[in-house]
């Protein structure tokens, strides 16, 4: 779901903003999250983790690699 309200509900607050957020499982806790990137693991195949699994086990999302 994505809303752009352009005006504010009142006149002194900030414009209300929504923005949708993808959620993809984590193949190391095996849960979902809405921080899972996709990695490359050790073997060359591409799995979705999760900020804390990618700390972790030092993965590096593959839209970060040259």
């Amino acid at each position: 779901m994505q809303l752009d309200s352009t005006q504010p509900a009142e006149p002194d607050q900030q414009p209300a903003v929504l923005r949708s957020v993808g959620i993809a499982r984590c193949a190391w806790h095996q849960g979902f999250s809405a921080t899972a990137r996709l990695v490359r693991d050790a073997e060359g195949a591409l799995h979705f983790a999760c900020f804390s699994c990618r700390e972790a086990y030092d993965l590096k999302p593959v839209a970060d690699q040259p």
